[in-house]
């Protein structure tokens, strides 16, 4: 039975300037190492495994995700691009040792939430998180503009031990001009500025002369503060050299709270209990796939090409294409559905069914992904070999189809000639990620033998299986 730890994930390695493949849980681990301060306590080590595991798994093709928008085939990439919110993996640190006291704790902490995830109905939210909210966290349409129902405000004083609860930062006048492109020329000897709470109620007269002015909240007359100030005049404004500005929290203030969270698991709550009060409304279940349904909630228009009087290929001992084509349909339509997917077929007996009628179904039903199964034809009996088309500009489908050419290449021994692009019919009109697969040369004397075996057809639908669980990123079976 497959279970959520045979999952791959494809990541952009910048080092690298390639993808590598490895387990969903590695990758956890890895982004876990330096994604939360050392020494915090278990269950606030394993809210954040959760919350990495969540972001990542909101990435992959079984959550319908895009991937990297900077790296075409790789989920993620390791330069912190794709999930921003995360800091970027330090990729010089993580091939280092890994065996020190608080590595053991991540590993920990990933493998006791394995395959855990938060979600809303069903699919996995975007897991914010900051190292100290300084009280209270924050309302999402407050920082990216959108109301989230699961990013809602709450109170928290649990991190107020924290060295993030307050921060100062001293700037200097010039500085903050700088950074602000501003010019601060209301600081005068005539407009002397109001600096709130501490020089207020000005009153001056016509010639710039202060008459009263309250400092630190006391009232002063003007030849007072002249004389005390040890000022030459009571004509004087200020303007202040540095400006100290200080801040309570630290990070944009979204969802998990670190060092809340932290102090909660010192408290007894578990990562549970952590990520239900940093998230409003959420469940915790597992990634899709646990329980051998890898392709639960996908849906398939499988259309096996040919069929009644329309004119196919028949190879030179008789067999006739559609017929193969119909039987590894209705072998596959059987092993994706026990993968949890719903599929629908073109026909399902030798009938001629119009190439416009096969689009209309796909257009009606609207699959995740349409494939029609051939096989290919050529005067020259010599010609043997695979290929796998798509439209131009259908990444997906292009994705899926070297899946499946992979499968089928190393499963059943055919020779790969492409996964290539084509203005096909169906390809053109369906309205849906496609696939016409030319599995295999049935006017090749060999190729048609093969074919004509109940149990290479069998294996040939077996790799096509393999192949589409494959792109959703799961191991499929040997």
């Amino acid at each position: 039975m497959k279970a959520y730890d045979d999952i791959d994930v494809r990541v952009y390695r910048d080092s690298e300037k390639g993808c590598a493949v490895m387990p969903l849980e590695d990758m956890v681990a890895e982004i876990l190492h330096y994604s939360i301060p050392e020494g915090f306590d278990d269950e606030a080590q394993k809210a954040q495994a959760v919350i990495i595991r969540t972001n990542i798994a909101r990435q992959l093709p079984v959550y319908d995700g895009r991937g990297c928008c900077l790296h075409p085939g790789a989920d993620i990439c390791d330069t912190g691009h794709c999930l921003g919110w995360m800091r970027p993996i330090r990729q010089e640190k993580a091939k280092g040792d890994k065996k020190d006291q608080n590595w053991e704790r991540i590993i920990r902490a990933a493998q006791s939430t394995r395959g855990e995830i938060i979600v809303v109905r069903g699919r996995p939210i975007k897991a914010y998180y900051h190292e100290c909210c300084g009280g209270a966290t924050e309302n999402s349409e407050n920082i990216t503009g959108n109301r989230v129902v699961y990013l809602r405000k709450v109170l928290c004083d649990y991190c107020k031990d924290s060295a993030g609860w307050e921060n100062e930062r001293d700037l200097s006048l010039e500085e903050i001009e700088e950074r602000l492109g501003i010019r601060a020329d209301g600081f005068t000897a005539i407009k002397g500025s109001p600096i709130e709470g501490f020089i207020e109620d000005i009153d001056r007269d016509s010639e710039g002369r202060i008459s009263s002015i309250r400092i630190g909240g006391k009232y002063f007359k003007g030849t007072d503060a002249r004389d005390l100030l040890g000022l030459t005049s009571t004509r004087f404004g200020w303007r202040p050299v540095t400006l100290r500005f200080i801040s309570g929290g630290k990070g944009h203030g979204l969802g998990l709270c670190q060092y809340g969270a932290a102090a909660m698991a010192r408290e007894g709550n578990s990562y549970r209990d952590i990520i239900n009060y940093y998230f409003t409304g959420v469940d915790i279940t597992t990634v899709k796939g646990n329980g051998g349904t890898p392709l639960a909630g996908k849906v398939f228009v499988l259309d096996p090409g040919h069929g009644g009087d329309d004119g196919d290929n028949t190879g030179l001992g008789g067999l006739k294409e559609k017929d193969v084509n119909l039987d590894i349909a209705l072998r596959l339509e059987k092993m994706i559905k026990e993968a949890g997917a719903k599929v629908f077929l073109t026909r399902r007996e030798d009938i001629k069914v119009l190439l416009s009628d096969r689009t209309d179904m796909a257009n009606r039903i609207r699959p995740h992904f349409f494939i029609s199964i051939h096989q290919n034809g050529f005067f020259n009996p010599s010609v043997s070999g695979t290929e796998i088309y798509h439209y131009n500009g259908d990444a997906e489908g292009e994705r899926m189809g070297r899946c499946i050419m992979d499968r089928l290449a190393r499963e059943t021994g055919a020779l790969n000639k492409g996964v290539k692009t084509a203005n096909f019919f169906v390809l053109r009109e369906a309205k849906a990620s496609s696939l016409q697969l030319e599995l295999f040369y049935i006017t090749n004397p060999e190729e048609e033998k093969r074919l004509a075996d109940g149990e290479f057809r069998a294996a040939v639908a077996k790799a096509v299986s393999n192949g589409i669980i494959s792109y959703y990123r799961y191991n499929a079976a040997k």
